[in-house]
């Protein structure tokens, strides 16, 4: 579904991104967003049939560093400091891009957008405790260099800035939150009553093993209730297992082109998504929870996620993500959610006019009330 939302476009883009998975969504807000440059190192499952658009292009990090001593940007969006696995890139890219900046003599900023809501501690060691000198020479090392090197941060919910406020020196960088909810869709569509839908990759920490455990239940409280599982993963041919059990209420599609899996997921009642934490990972906001409530489902989710504060507020269903008695806490939720799904135009109407994440963009890269200092005046997307 194409959203209608205004977007401005600069000659040469003044900014560039750096993104380690290239996503379907990245390539939306590439369309809609801040103009820039993007670079990506690796691609996603959901990339699926999505065309790549003008702009960009697949390096290696050498490649990216290259890349920062010809570009005309200025501005650098890098993955947010608190993406372990991914910290020794980052420290190269914002280190190369100011350098390149001290080498063509001209002021590189580099801005980030923070969704991580976990512990450091638990980013740190993950399932294995870690002295608390450890961390603390982490938090150190992380909040230095966020300090010399970064301009602006933006949080995607309060949950990540509580998690990044125990960085000593972050609070001498420039930062804001922006509630990552989407706009609503321009158009709605009718759901089939009873159906619910799973969206995302097949893996433990999706909660996949509790849903299972949970529909048992909610098929016995309401016979007709249907579950369609989307995605791939390791535990898809477990998942086809269970589903050929009950052919008539469970569905395992595996990978869908995104286009079809958002069509499905605009066509059903309710979202479940149950993530559980695992290691070092719990859910920081969840693009399937955004899509859901852009086309007006009702969303089932544990209170793993960012938005959780704001889906209680709205009616939606969030339960404890405490193992202990979860599938049944799930089912509850889901017999409660398909048997009285929220209003789908109150769910749509209740989201901003304009996407968090394009927000946190245009103050990211320093776009204000939606124009530019390079053209002053917006230009509706074609």
């Amino acid at each position: 579904m194409v959203d209608k939302e205004p977007r401005v476009r600069t000659t040469p883009a003044a900014s560039m991104r750096i993104v380690p998975e290239l996503r379907a969504a990245h390539i939306e807000r590439h369309r809609l967003g801040t103009p820039a440059e993007l670079l990506y190192l690796d691609t996603n499952y959901d990339l699926a049939g999505t065309p790549l658009v003008a702009g960009i292009r697949r390096v290696t990090m050498p490649g990216a560093l290259r890349r920062f001593l010809r570009t005309g940007a200025t501005t650098l969006e890098v993955p947010e400091p608190y993406w372990m696995r991914f910290w020794p890139k980052h420290l190269g890219l914002v280190l190369g891009f100011k350098a390149a900046g001290v080498l063509r003599r001209r002021r590189h900023r580099v801005v980030t957008y923070a969704m991580e809501n976990n512990a450091l501690a638990t980013l740190v060691g993950g399932r294995r405790r870690v002295p608390g000198w450890a961390v603390r020479a982490v938090a150190l090392l992380i909040g230095g260099v966020a300090r010399l090197t970064l301009d602006r941060i933006c949080f995607a919910s309060d949950a990540a800035r509580v998690a990044y406020a125990r960085l000593p020196f972050l609070s001498g960088v420039d930062q804001r939150t922006t509630l990552e909810l989407p706009r609503a869709n321009d158009t709605s569509v009718s759901a089939e009553p009873l159906s619910c839908v799973f969206l995302g990759v097949l893996e433990e920490r999706k909660g996949l093993r509790g849903l299972t455990m949970a529909w048992s239940a909610v098929e016995e409280a309401l016979p007709d209730a249907r579950l369609s599982i989307v995605g791939p993963g390791p535990l898809q041919a477990e998942l086809e297992a269970w589903a050929a059990r009950r052919p008539d209420s469970r569905t395992v599609l595996g990978r869908l082109p995104h286009g079809e899996a958002g069509a499905l997921l605009a066509s059903s009642s309710v979202l479940v998504a149950p993530s559980v934490p695992d290691g070092r990972w719990i859910e920081q906001i969840g693009l399937p929870i955004k899509e859901a409530l852009a086309a007006g489902l009702t969303v089932v989710t544990t209170d793993q996620t960012g938005l959780a504060p704001w889906l209680v507020a709205h009616g939606h269903e969030v339960v404890d993500v405490d193992p202990s008695g979860l599938p049944e806490r799930l089912a509850t939720a889901l017999v409660r959610a398909l048997r009285n799904p929220l209003d789908r135009d109150e769910v749509r109407a209740a989201l901003p006019d304009r996407d968090g994440r394009l927000v946190a963009d245009a103050w990211l890269h320093e776009l204000v009330g939606g124009t530019s200092s390079a053209t002053g005046a917006p230009e509706a997307d074609g």
